[in-house]
């Protein structure tokens, strides 16, 4: 597979958070956008936020083994980017398997000026996750050492 000129990880950035306390899909999501909002990745966390969850409607964003991929297109979105929440509570969380999700890697999609980039990522990164050791590793990763 042919690697996208930009890497998943350059996208991420400091929008990580591997002990998150959240403990509902809601606060997962607005903890997030918070970080997102602090790290100058979204203009404006509400209005992210209400595009999420705009999204999340549509269908479901939860794969399997406790992995979801949300995304938000969104006219608050400086850049395209990833936030990655891993959570020390199971959340419920519409999901393929219908399990509940510990890993969250929000994708964060301008509406202007938008190439196919976040295609790409979202296509390396579902395939990444696919690898069920990618996922066991992400899942038991200590969260002192990130």
């Amino acid at each position: 597979m042919e690697k996208p000129a930009v890497q998943v990880t350059d996208v991420i950035g400091n929008n990580i958070n591997l002990a998150s306390k959240a403990q509902t899909k809601d606060e997962a999501l607005q903890e997030l956008c918070h970080m997102l909002k602090q790290n100058d990745t979204v203009s404006d966390e509400r209005l992210f936020y209400q595009d999420v969850l705009k999204r999340e409607k549509i269908g479901a964003t939860g794969m399997e083994n406790g992995i979801a991929i949300p995304h938000g297109e969104s006219d608050a979105a400086n850049k395209v980017a990833i936030a990655v929440l891993k959570t020390r509570h199971a959340l419920a969380w519409e999901s393929l398997d219908d399990q509940p999700i510990r890993l969250v890697f929000l994708l964060v999609v301008p509406t202007t000026g938008r190439d196919v980039l976040h295609l790409k990522l979202l296509s390396h990164l579902s395939a990444a996750l696919t690898h069920r050791e990618v996922q066991e590793k992400l899942l038991r990763e200590d969260e002192e050492r990130i």
